[in-house]
């Protein structure tokens, strides 16, 4: 068994998507210390201040984990993008910072939904979803997040059979939360 993580560090654009990666980590361990980066509301583009923040993190993170185990989570939109321009962008936030790659052993984590969040949370709790709509404002979208955290911490576990209505976007950041375990 692996040495328990005492830190998790959430880059995230918004209140949803923190709120949904703080109820998965609940599934997991209720008192690990979290510390939430999240773009301020109202004040420009939150997938821009998740990339400007991801490089500072990586580099706390990178600091940090030499004394004590430790996790970061970057979640972003790939909103009418790819998730790969998107794993890109932050590969350039490193590579414009003088920093290393995000290495396969480093507890990072890039949970990166197609088009929003909220298309991940509908297709966790039942819906039939795909990767061009837009479900922000699909109705009782915030009574759904503890829910779809839970299933999501479900179906990231490595003897799960995902359903066929899981999204490519959905499949990857099940993936990738395997790297924060």
């Amino acid at each position: 068994m692996s040495e328990r993580i005492a830190e998790v560090v959430i880059v995230a654009e918004d209140l949803r998507q923190v709120n949904f990666v703080r109820r998965s980590l609940r599934c997991v361990e209720s008192n690990r210390q979290v510390r939430v980066v999240r773009s301020p509301t109202g004040t420009g583009s939150g997938e821009q201040f998740v990339r400007q923040q991801y490089s500072k993190e990586v580099e706390r993170y990178r600091n940090r984990s030499t004394r004590r185990k430790a996790a970061l989570i970057a979640v972003i939109d790939a909103d009418t993008n790819t998730v790969a321009y998107r794993e890109q962008q932050l590969e350039n936030e490193l590579k414009s910072d003088g920093q290393a790659k995000r290495k396969e052993s480093e507890k990072i984590a890039l949970l990166i939904p197609k088009r929003h969040i909220e298309t991940w949370i509908a297709c966790l709790t039942g819906e039939e979803v795909n990767e061009t709509a837009d479900y922000k404002s699909t109705k009782d979208i915030e009574g759904k997040i503890k829910k779809a955290a839970e299933k999501f911490y479900d179906w990231s576990r490595d003897d799960y059979s995902l359903p066929d209505r899981c999204v490519p976007s959905l499949q990857n950041g099940l993936k990738e939360i395997r790297r924060v375990d």
